[in-house]
Order: structure tokens, then sequence, then C-alpha cells
């Protein structure tokens, strides 16, 4: 289907663009008959020098990163898109493991690609467009143009075969690598061009990592139809793009579709007085999309819509229809047909099986046994609804879930969402902490810390006692993210930036104590115990002590009481805290 889509614009559109870019203060097109030109070049240089080989590729989005993507996967080799935040190490770490012969990067990672080659010197390290390889390129062309087979002359690949190896975001997890198909990519694209209103002629934006499939997914979603996509290379520059390339609607992360709140309402009141275009919708993904952000956006004048999948189903779970206005903020509704199933299990946990699922972990067997059961169907890890309609609402992450000592369960999201409602409250983690598993919520937020902690404990009055917050962490900074927009939890449990150190406590009930403090009361509390007790020990027996020696016994028998007294105090301060609560 994606093969003979381009094949189908190359033929009858061919001089319509496929791409903008950035040009000055213009955007230049690129039309389809460049783009596919460019393909069957790269492609044949591939079946020439490295036929099905491993090739990764390292760059912020532009038109020679997804150029080469495309004639990697179209010539039957496999791409193994990378993290550009990944350092040279990790790199040459993931390249040696899924057998990447060949990495070719942009100019602007030159430097760290220099180390990955000094890393790996067996791999091939090249640059877009580097002057070395012109003669192969040259080559290539002179082949094409005196009349040799290029690959939209040959049968299509074989769309079951692995065709891309991509790394997990690694949220909460050490990433690994994912082998998807092109059929995979195809049943996505397919399901979401049923829901969306995309047509031939649109403009969209290139703006989503493409070292992450959802961004994968969703420039070859816009080209089988026809969109011409605008390259965004740096998010930090999304109002200008969509300014520039006139941009009919968006898929952003949630994280971005929240800066591009922000720019709007600093011009304008409204996304068409500031643009001077009126944004269809924007659907989002990669992240849950919070209620504020939804208002925000609605009160611009801009639809929301939403997506949810994973890097194993190809993005694809389920997505919204463009008129969908009753679940805002949801899932959006299952993505039923094309041969995709999706259910509910027993335990809760969403399940999906077919075309889009993937076809492994890379070298992990056992681990893929264990997502994918025996009747094929794919364990999400994600606890969810799905209603009568086919609309699917996630209540959390299995893995995120905290169980209480009572044996309660609580979802971390719910919560979250209750404090992102908070004013000032920017971002916030909710964990379970300490063998009691007490709710400890870490939050980023614009406003004083005692104001938060205030807005905190109003909040605990409204909730359960059993799911009331008992620890709260103001940062001074956000949380790490990855390129998703998805919040890094491993790094933020334990973490508390701008806050004072994790600390170990002793617990008496619903009492806690730090554990340096109380260790260090105990000791002296039997240091003075002892010293009381045994002269009165000695005495009892008979023992004559000398005058001054039973006086330093008797002021320690003092200290001893006042020790007691200060322990009593504090029990009761405890106590009176935690009723508080």
């Amino acid at each position: 289907m994606l093969f003979e889509a381009v094949r189908k614009m190359r033929i009858e559109r061919p001089d319509m663009p496929a791409f903008h870019v950035a040009a000055g203060d213009h955007a230049l097109p690129i039309s389809w008959r460049q783009f596919t030109d460019d393909i069957e070049t790269i492609a044949q240089l591939i079946k020439t020098h490295s036929p099905g080989a491993t090739i990764a590729l390292l760059g912020e989005n532009s038109y020679e990163w997804i150029t080469a993507h495309a004639a990697i996967v179209l010539s039957g080799a496999k791409v193994v898109p990378l993290d550009v935040n990944a350092n040279a190490d990790e790199i040459a770490e993931m390249t040696a493991f899924v057998g990447a012969c060949v990495m070719v990067h942009s100019a602007l990672y030159a430097e760290k690609a220099a180390e990955v080659a000094r890393l790996r010197p067996e791999m091939l390290v090249s640059a877009f467009g580097a002057r070395a390889n012109d003669s192969l390129v040259a080559d290539a062309r002179r082949h094409l143009q005196n009349g040799g087979e290029g690959i939209f002359s040959l049968p299509p690949p074989d769309v079951k075969a692995v065709s891309m190896l991509i790394f997990t975001s690694g949220t909460t997890s050490q990433p690994r690598a994912v082998q998807q198909t092109l059929e995979a990519l195809e049943t996505c694209c397919a399901v979401w061009s049923e829901r969306l209103d995309l047509k031939a002629g649109d403009r969209s934006l290139m703006v989503l990592p493409l070292h992450h499939v959802f961004g994968i997914c969703t420039v070859y979603l816009m080209l089988m139809r026809g969109v011409a996509v605008g390259v965004c290379p740096d998010f930090r520059r999304l109002y200008d793009a969509v300014e520039r390339f006139r941009a009919d609607f968006l898929f952003l992360v949630p994280a971005l579709a929240d800066i591009l709140a922000g720019k709007i309402e600093s011009r304008a009141g409204s996304a068409e007085k500031s643009l001077g275009v009126s944004l269809r919708w924007i659907l989002t993904g990669g992240a849950p999309l919070s209620m504020k952000t939804f208002e925000r956006l609605k009160r611009l004048g801009i639809r929301t819509i939403s997506a949810y999948g994973l890097t194993e189903t190809a993005s694809l779970y389920s997505v919204s229809p463009v008129d969908d206005t009753a679940h805002p903020c949801g899932a959006g509704r299952t993505a039923e047909g094309h041969g995709v199933e999706t259910k509910v299990s027993a335990s809760g946990e969403l399940l999906i099986r077919g075309p889009n699922v993937f076809k492994g972990y890379l070298k992990e067997a056992a681990l893929t046994a264990k997502v994918i059961d025996s009747e094929g169907w794919f364990h999400t890890g994600d606890v969810g609804e799905i209603d009568k309609d086919g609309f699917v609402e996630i209540k959390g992450r299995i893995a995120r879930t905290i169980v209480l000592s009572s044996g309660k369960k609580i979802a971390p999201e719910e919560l979250e969402g209750r404090i992102e409602l908070l004013p000032g409250v920017s971002e916030v983690v909710v964990s379970g902490v300490g063998d009691s598993r007490d709710i400890k919520a870490e939050v980023y937020a614009s406003i004083p810390a005692d104001k938060v902690r205030e807005m905190i404990h109003k909040l605990n009055l409204q909730l359960p006692v059993y799911k009331r917050i008992r620890e709260v962490v103001v940062r001074n900074s956000p949380f790490p993210r990855t390129a998703s927009g998805k919040i890094k939890f491993q790094t933020c449990r334990g973490a508390r930036t701008g806050a004072s150190p994790a600390r170990r406590d002793i617990r008496v009930g619903r009492m806690r104590f730090p554990f340096a403090w109380s260790l260090s009361l105990c000791l002296a509390a039997v240091l003075v115990a002892t010293l009381t007790i045994v002269p009165n020990l000695l005495v009892s027996g008979g023992v004559v002590l000398p005058v001054g020696l039973a006086r330093i016994f008797g002021v320690l028998d003092i200290v001893g009481e006042l020790m007691l007294a200060v322990l009593a105090i504090v029990f009761i301060f405890k106590i009176e805290r935690d009723s508080d609560r």
C-alpha cells in the first residue's frame, strides 16, 4: 500500500509538492518527482553496495532523513532510527546490538558521529550529502537515467518482513529494539486515513521526532494522502513553522501543543488571528492530553483529538474521529478493521492483535513471550476501559500502579490529573514510597512551594483517606522527558531537584521519624538509661559510691527523665499532625 501510494503520486502528480523546506523567509517546494527520484537514487546505492543491510539514521527532522528512511525500507533493507539525544557510547552500543553496518548522519551531529566511528571502526559512518559519496551517487543516477531498473519499476518489498528496528522510549524500563514491518506502518496509516480529515493539497508539518514511531507514522500518513509536509527541524520554532508553511492541521505531543497555545495567547486571542490560518484540528499522542491543555486550546478555537498506541503496535490502538467532541482527553475509538482487534482482559489490561503488532524484541525471546500470548494478543501494560461505542479510556500504567500496605490499588494518573488542574501547577508525578507505599507528589509549578502544599492539603480533604498525598516535593525545574513528550518516570523516583535529598524514615503506626535523627536519639536514650540503671543496681547490692560519682549519676538520671519528656512531646506532635492530613 505504501509502495503503491508513493509510485502513484510519482506517476499521477509529479509536479505536486511533497515537501516544503525553509529557504530564508520563503518555503521552497520539493516536488513528488524530485522526492521519488531521490528515493530511487539512494535505494540504488543500497542495492549496489549494501543490499539488505541494517542502516542507522542519526539527525534532526529533515528532508534528507525521511528520504533516506523511505529508500531503506522500500529497497528491502532495515532502518534503525536513532535518538539524537543519546550520547556516542549509547549510539555505539545500540548500533552494535542491532548489527548496523552503516550509519548516516546530518551535519549537525557530525561531532557525535565521529566519536561513534571511533568506537565502532567496523561500521561505515557517513554524512547526508557527503562529498565522498558524490561519485557513488553519480553512478547510481547514471544507471537509472540509462534505463536501469529502479525500485519503482520492480515488485514491492515484502511488507511482512522486518524493515524497522525502533528503540522504545524507555519511560519505565530500559529501551529495547522493537522489530516492526512495513505492514504495521501501512495498517496504522489505513486506520488513520479513515478517521481523519486529510486530502491532497493540504499542508502540515513534520515536527515530531522521526526516531519515534509516532513521528514516522504521521509523516507516511500525510505522504500517502498527498499532504504537503513542511519540515520543522526544531520544535522551539513550531509557531513560526505553522505560520510559514500555512499548516491546516498538526500532529503533536501534548507538551508541544501547550507550547503552541502559549505562543498563540501571547500574540492574539485566537489561532486564526495569531497565525493567519485556521487550524482545522490538532491530534495529540505519545502522552495523555491534560484537561487544562484541552480547555486552553479550545479557548483559542482549536479542536483537539487524541490517539493512543505504542511502539510495539506501530502507534496504533485507538484514534478519535475528527468530529468527536464527546470524549475530551480520551484515547479515541478502537482501531477495529484492517485485521486489527482490541479487547480488555479480565484484569483490565488493554490487549491488541493484528498486522500492526511487532514481530518481537530483537534478541529477547523470553521478554517477547511475556507480552505476546499464545493467541497473538499483545499485552499493552495499560489498564483501561472500552465503552459500548468503542471509545477507550486509559486508567493508568500497570507498572506505575501503587499498591498500599492495606492492599488497595491506586492509579497515579488519576491523582496527577487532579493536581494538574490546580492553578500554577505545570507538571506532576505521583508515586508510592517506602514499605507502606505512602503516596508522594512531586510537583513543578510557577507558584511558591507553600502555596502548592496548601492547595494539595485542600485537595486531600476531598479524597478518600487511602488516596491522600502524604508527601509533597516541589521541584525548581521541569521533569526530564522522552522525545515523545513522556516524563521519564525512572529518573523521577527518589530524585528531588530543588528539594532536600531523599531520607530514610522510621515508622511507628502512622508516625514517621527521620532515620538518622531517630537512631541518634535512641542511642542516647540507651546510654543514659545504662548510666542510671547501673548505679542503682550497685547501691541496691550494698556498694557505697563516692560522693562525686553519685552526683554525676544523679544528673544523668535527671537528663534521662528530660529525654523521655521530649520523646513524649514529639509523639503527641506527630499524632496531631497526622490526624490533620
